[in-house]
């Protein structure tokens, strides 16, 4: 440690100028070799690599790749045949050059240009061909920019029908009114002419004619065109009650599927004229009107909530625009208002309003700035600081891209800005205490100064990294690709904080040192210092006053305390683990803004309110309409051997080298498992040929033909009856290409291709590489985590037990379904609780090391689950469920709350040595008490500065921040001083050292002290527990500052040669000192010149 300490002391500027320079490269490099993230895909990598079910997924996908036209597999043979016979074809007329005139058929211009296949150069030729290209151009550009072609239908009014690909608005009545009265449509046709108002609609819009935009499809205008008027303010009341009587007695035939989108174009439809007429009446009741409207059951229920607006402009990031003017709107009319909009832009606009809502983070730094420049008094110490923050990101980047090697970025890794910033802060604020403390007095030499400081700081430094690097760092065992990412990234970066701390920081307070014996400060200068010590000293005053608030309410209650947070302990560990309990997410989508933005309203409430939204998405994303598929394959290994931390890399197919399905065993086993299949209580059964589902059993019929044709006399042999099942190899491999490709040839009313069948080796054809069975369940698709593992057990154990008697050709088979979402969900219950249980882990042994005593760091542990608890039944509450970023936030609570319970057991371990548990507790309270409540107020201020964003994942943070903050400090300080008043070690027992602190401390002691009879009486004499505050830090996360300018409290009760019992005095009056280089230095006991993380691993027993 010295020897660092005289490299620092000797070449600081070297020091710095190394760093900067290292620091510099870490940032150009990545910057220069990557590309810059982007966020326009939020919910990539929001997915689980390197499960079970994971690994299947990613072969499924693979294997889907390999079965397409340019991949290595083809479920047609033929398709393999004309591919050969079209190389060879090729082959031959390779050598053969044949000129040909290229003819192009421009039809904007209907211009084409002949370009002459001569020797000779012909510059005319040249010429006009390039004037007919630039006309070309400026057509095309004319085209696209004045659209002056025409939409209109054959109605004559809309461009054609509504569409999922045009962007729409939900209209929605305040209070009990239906929007299908006169009133509500009228104040829908305000709304709307507010929305086609815009100059931006005019230049998306999709036009009839020229500077014509088309018509909205809306309740009003398809009310206004049943009845002939030019536009929705012409309509009547009679003509609304008109169209309602139309609708009701439609309604019936549409529930009934009588009346389809095209009943107007062919008129098959037995439904009434009037009900097809124009399609007016399905696109109502389809695009338009909620389901609760004119129900199947109650066709009189005429009350409708809900209405969908289709605008004539495509969806696309385009509107982004558009949607901003119309932010500035009010669209708000009587009693009708717009609740939510879909523009095809939810992405993109996150990516803008993430770069936004950086201020937002931004203003916690400057907060970390502004407290930082009042208490140092130093310009240089704060900006030469948040240098060394900015480094530590860079560093982190260059270690996350080149050192690492990860290619993908995801948004959540932004968040570790945060924490950077609050740990570089910290750390900051602990160097600079010990630093002043070791300048009191001005007898050392600097270099001690340095030596002494890394003495002190540095373990403080180390524990607060250890921790929260840990929790970060225990979020590797998870699954999911982004939370992976972000704990790699936020992990590095608290690690490369702490490694700048101890270089960068110390170069800085040397040269700040030797400036500081510079002439005096200008006036200016001096105005700004008094006015900064009057605010401390006011500082000062409250803090008395909140000192003895505290010691009373901590100490005498104590009992209260502990039945109070011990009972709200217990009621939360129910909230969290029985009812209602910590649930799992019950939507597919990521939610990337508040639940009151439009989009995530009509994502999250309005989507599934309309039938075209249910009837045409049939993914998986409906519950309750899609049946689960049964998709069992073999061939294919389930390996995923892509790379996990990026999700564009999905691997390559493995190829099961043990897979024969043309041996006559495997042939007969699995003829026999699809007829198992069909027995289970799992099996939907279908109405009609199902050819390719269990192509074996398709085969076995094909095969039962006669040798003979009765009509062309073909000879089939030897593919016919004459085979017995199962087959010989020959005859398997000869005909299962001839069977599937005549069942290619089945006409599509009987025969539909899918994914099941066999897939021939184009490398190696006829060979049969992979094997698809293919059924569908009586499983609806949910979302319910119960549901659908009951779901995936029952079927995965039936597969089980079939594959156990397999012969050794199929025994690799393995099953697979729509399971990317419960495979989600699983992964989070599990890897969650797992990391907690890592992240305490580790924290646990850090506070063992710390306070070498094991009943302070059980209290501890109790006292740290006992917030993390509370804190997580405050957000079930709150109606938060376990997702990534969530998942994200409790695992790194530990890192986050271990810091006060830390503290609190690092200054009672000191003195319950010599002193009983209540004197020790009163002194840790004493000691502590005023640090962690500026570190849990400033960081919980941080986290509200947050809650003004747009983007949910700034929201939830700072949400989280202010209840972690709130909650840890109440359990901290009331129970977990309750727990050591009442049941604490006391007089040194269970106490252990470290052999090595009893040598350092002899050591120390034969050392000479040159200094003064007063000096020494003077450190003596020093106000250790004398009712002063140790000194001050924030937590992990704070962002707040500190007054370095106080002396060596926390310090000197754990490094000093004589500590003097604690007592509970008030705090004397500020004194200043003014050292030799005429520099004031405070002496004041404020919460804001402590410390909350001063952990000195020195024993003077």
């Amino acid at each position: 440690m010295m020897c660092f300490a005289q490299i620092i002391v000797r070449y600081p500027y070297v020091v710095l100028m190394a760093i900067t320079v290292l620091s510099s490269i870490c940032l150009i490099i990545p910057l220069s070799l990557n590309k810059i993230p982007i966020f326009s895909d939020p919910q990539l990598g929001f997915e689980t690599r390197g499960t079970v079910l994971a690994q299947r997924l990613t072969a499924w996908e693979n294997l889907q790749e390999a079965t397409k036209a340019s991949g290595r597999f083809a479920v047609n043979p033929k398709d393999i045949l004309l591919f050969r016979k079209v190389n060879e074809r090729a082959k031959s007329k390779k050598k053969q050059v044949r000129k040909k005139k290229v003819k192009k058929n421009l039809t904007n211009a209907e211009v084409f240009i002949v370009a002459k296949q001569n020797n000779y150069t012909d510059d005319s030729v040249k010429t006009s061909n390039w004037k007919t290209l630039q006309e070309l151009r400026r057509i095309s550009m004319n085209e696209d920019n004045e659209h002056d072609h025409l939409h209109v239908s054959k109605d004559g009014f809309f461009c054609g029908t509504p569409d999922q690909r045009y962007s729409r608005i939900v209209f929605s009545t305040i209070g009990n009114f239906s929007l299908f009265t006169y009133q509500s449509l009228m104040a829908m046709c305000h709304i709307e002419y507010q929305l086609v108002q815009l100059k931006t609609y005019h230049e998306l819009c999709d036009t009839i004619k020229k500077d014509r935009c088309c018509h909205p499809w809306s309740l009003v205008n398809y009310v206004g065109f049943l009845h002939n008027r030019t536009s929705c303010l012409g309509i009547t009341e009679q003509d609304v009650n008109s169209t309602l009587a139309l609708l009701q007695l439609c309604s019936k035939y549409y529930h009934n599927l009588d009346l389809t989108h095209d009943c107007s174009e062919h008129g098959y439809c037995q439904i009434p004229p009037e009900c097809g007429e124009h399609n007016a009446v399905y696109n109502i009741l389809h695009y338009l009107t909620d389901i609760e409207f004119l129900p199947l059951d109650s066709p009189s229920h005429t009350f409708l909530k809900e209405s969908t607006v289709f605008l004539p402009i495509a969806c696309s990031t385009k509107t982004i625009q558009y949607y901003h003017e119309l932010e500035q709107k009010n669209l708000h009319h009587e009693n009708v208002e717009v609740v939510a909009m879909e523009f095809g832009l939810k992405n993109a606009l996150f990516d803008e309003y993430l770069v936004r809502d950086t201020w937002l983070i931004g203003s916690g730094g400057l907060c970390v700035l502004f407290c930082m420049w009042i208490y140092t008094e130093s310009v240089f110490l704060t900006f030469m600081t948040i240098t060394a923050i900015v480094f530590s990101l860079a560093i982190s980047y260059f270690m996350y891209t080149l050192v690492f090697e990860l290619q993908f970025f995801p948004f959540m890794n932004l968040l570790a800005t945060v924490v950077a910033v609050g740990i570089g802060a910290d750390d900051a604020f602990i160097f600079c205490k010990v630093w002043q403390s070791q300048n009191v007095e001005r007898k050392s030499s600097l270099m001690r100064m340095v030596s002494e400081t890394f003495h002190h700081a540095i373990i403080s430094m180390f524990v607060t990294s250890l921790t929260t690097a840990a929790a970060f760092y225990a979020s590797l065992i998870s699954s999911i690709t982004a939370v992976c990412c972000f704990s790699v990234f936020a992990g590095t970066a608290v690690i490369a904080n702490f490694g700048l701390m101890v270089t960068w920081l110390p170069a800085c307070l040397v040269v700040s040192e030797r400036w500081c014996c510079l002439p005096a400060l200008s006036p200016q200068w001096k105005n700004w210092e008094n006015r900064l010590r009057l605010v401390r000293q006011t500082v000062d005053h409250v803090w008395a006053f909140l000192e003895k608030c505290l010691l009373m309410l901590a100490l005498r209650f104590r009992y209260v305390w502990f039945v109070i947070f011990g009972g709200l302990a217990l009621v939360s560990m129910v909230v969290v683990l029985y009812y209602p309990g910590l649930q799992l997410p019950d939507y597919a989508e990521f939610q990337l803004f508040e639940s009151s933005h439009p989009f995530e309203k009509y994502d999250l409430v309005y989507k599934q309110k309309f039938w075209f939204e249910r009837i045409q998405k049939v993914d998986t994303s409906i519950a309750g309409s899609y049946k689960l598929p049964l998709r069992f394959v073999w061939g294919v290994l389930p390996f995923d051997n892509g790379d996990y931390m990026n999700p564009y890399s999905k691997g390559s197919l493995v190829i099961d080298d043990t897979f024969d399905i043309a041996d006559p065993q495997s042939q007969a086993w699995l003829l026999n498992f699809c007829r198992q299949l069909r027995s289970q209580p799992f099996y939907l059964s279908t109405l009609g040929p199902l050819l390719p589902n269990c192509f074996i059993e398709t085969f076995f019929s094909w095969m039962q033909r006669r040798c003979i044709d009765m009509i062309d006399h073909i000879d089939r042999s030897p593919c016919c009856e004459i085979e017995h099942f199962p087959y010989r190899r020959d005859i398997f491999e000869t005909c299962i290409v001839q069977a599937m490709s005549d069942m290619y040839e089945t006409p599509s009313e009987y025969f539909m291709p899918g994914v099941a069948g066999p897939k021939f080796s184009r490398d190696h054809f006829p060979l049969i590489q992979a094997v698809v069975v293919e059924y569908d369940s009586n499983y609806t698709y949910s979302m319910s985590y119960s549901y659908m593992e009951q779901f995936y057990k029952e079927v995965e154990s039936w597969m089980q037990g079939q594959l156990k008697d397999a012969p050794p050709g199929m025994r690799n088979g393995w099953f697979i379904s729509e399971l990317e979402f419960y495979d989600l969900q699983r992964v989070l219950s599990e890897s969650t609780i797992l990391a907690i249980g890592v992240a305490m882990g580790i924290s646990f042994v850090t506070l063992l090391f710390v306070t070498l005593n094991i009943l302070i760091s059980v209290y501890a542990i109790i006292t740290i689950t006992c917030s993390i608890f509370s804190t997580m039944a405050i957000l079930v509450l709150l109606g938060w469920k376990l997702n990534v970023l969530e998942s994200i936030a409790v695992s790194t609570a530990i890192g986050l709350a271990v810091d006060f319970s830390l503290h609190y057991g690092v200054n009672y371990r000191y003195y319950s040595i010599e002193n009983d548990r209540l004197s020790a507790t009163r002194s840790a309270l004493v000691n502590m008490g005023g640090p962690t409540a500026m570190a849990a107020l400033t960081t919980g201020l941080a986290g509200a500065l947050m809650l003004p964003s747009s983007v949910l994942a700034y929201i939830q943070i700072g949400m989280f921040l202010v209840i972690l903050m709130a909650i840890s400090w109440l359990y901290s300080t009331f129970l977990f001083s309750a727990i050591l008043s009442t049941i604490g070690p006391e007089r040194g027992f269970g106490q252990f050292h470290y052999p090595f602190t009893k040598c350092y401390c002899k050591k120390r002691e034969m050392e000479p002290d040159n200094s003064s009879a007063d000096t020494r009486a003077s450190r003596i004499s020093k106000n250790i527990g004398n009712n002063v505050l140790s000194e001050t830090t924030l937590s992990t996360t704070s962002i707040v500052c500190v007054l370095p300018h106080s002396e060596s409290h926390e310090l000197e009760a754990l490094t000093g040669k004589n500590a003097a019992s604690s007592s509970t005095t008030q705090p004397k009056n500020l004194q200043l000192q003014k050292s030799n280089c005429n520099k004031y230095i405070s002496t004041d006991q404020s919460p804001s010149a402590t410390s909350d993380i001063t952990i000195i691993m020195i024993d003077e027993n």
